[in-house]
């Protein structure tokens, strides 16, 4: 990153940029892509097409739409996460439509809530959704893409316990004597009150709980003679799969090690932008694509949950390319345009499949 650039980026932080010098800045970004994503300035310059709405705008946005419609239904606050099914499909169908051509990644309710055996509901999110759930003792939960949560509609008296799959934020509602326990494939976490986040999709080798204030303790399953890990605030602790892990781990301590697993203990990823104390583990709250020496395999299939698309790398050679940056609300094509800029490959998108050769 040049001088000039970083000073430009300086006044464009501070509201202190004329119009002569944006266009400088969207000039030497054009220009230089691999600071244009590390800027973090992806959907804020001219060329950026679609405005960003927060929650509040896209929920107000999307009960207008269906006001219009004709098809909007009164829904206590209290209890959103169980409107009745038979009158939503109409109008998912239809705020799916608009919201995917409105921006990527958007936050808004769009999600499936069914019947599960003994008596538990089960939330789940399509690729390129995400939603939040208010369970029954205050507890909230923001739930990511490609995810799903089992939980019950009303806790019992001793404990608190929900089940996940893939990723999700919880901010738990303090319950003395009644811990709140979240059940992974690989883990179990214990609260009492705090705010984490937790990542465990089946499609990726390690997961991870990041905890944001609070404290945790973590049981991780099928780990010989590791006792439970209490985790402090601005920490993370990443289990790894030992037969995928090809690359050497940096800026952590190793607390368990064996044939099959890797237990390592590790700060919170800061982002170098504006946003300050924003770190990456949270960063698809806001709804910023955050991407820290990731390979292209990693990042494809995060950005098939992101965009809801299908990605397909031929070249072996390819997958191993690494990228750090962060793309916020940008169109796929235009993040793909800007990753081939860094470090070249050829793509094309074929009945929804983007192939990367």
């Amino acid at each position: 990153m040049t001088n000039r650039l970083r000073e430009l980026l300086t006044l464009y932080w501070c509201n202190e940029i004329s119009g002569e010098e944006k266009a400088e800045l969207e000039q030497l970004l054009l220009k230089h892509p691999d600071a244009w994503l590390k800027s973090g300035l992806m959907d804020q310059l001219s060329f950026s097409k679609q405005p960003f709405m927060d929650e509040a705008a896209t929920e107000e946005w999307a009960d207008k739409v269906a006001r219009e419609a004709g098809i909007m239904e009164s829904v206590p606050a209290e209890t959103e996460q169980e409107t009745p099914r038979k009158r939503r499909p109409l109008r998912r169908a239809m705020l799916a439509s608009a919201f995917l051509v409105a921006a990527a990644g958007l936050f808004f309710v769009y999600t499936q809530w069914i019947a599960a055996p003994g008596g538990y509901k089960v939330a789940t999110t399509d690729a390129g959704m995400k939603t939040r759930i208010r369970l029954s003792d205050g507890t909230m939960v923001w739930l990511n893409a490609g995810s799903s949560l089992k939980y019950p509609p009303k806790f019992g008296k001793h404990t608190r316990e929900v089940f996940l799959e893939g990723e999700a934020y919880f901010d738990v509602r303090q319950q003395v004597n009644q811990p709140f326990i979240i059940h992974t494939e690989k883990t179990d976490i214990r609260v009492l009150g705090t705010a984490f986040n937790v990542r465990s999709y089946g499609d990726e080798d390690f997961q991870e709980t990041a905890l944001i204030s609070g404290a945790v303790e973590i049981s991780v399953k099928q780990a010989d003679k590791l006792s439970r890990v209490v985790l402090k605030p601005n920490q993370k602790l990443v289990v790894r799969d030992a037969k995928h892990t090809a690359t050497k781990i940096e800026k952590a301590t190793i607390i368990h090690q064996s044939a099959d697993m890797i237990i390592e203990r590790k700060a919170l990823s800061a982002i170098l932008s504006p946003d300050s104390g924003q770190v990456a583990e949270t960063a698809w709250l806001s709804n910023n694509f955050v991407f820290q020496n990731e390979t292209l395999e990693s990042m494809a299939r995060r950005l098939e949950r992101w965009y809801g698309i299908t990605i397909d790398i031929r070249d072996p050679q390819l997958s191993g390319l690494r990228f750090t940056g962060r793309a916020d609300n940008l169109p796929l094509e235009k993040l793909l345009a800007i990753l081939q800029e860094i470090k070249p490959f050829n793509y094309s998108i074929e009945d929804g499949t983007v192939i990367i050769k």
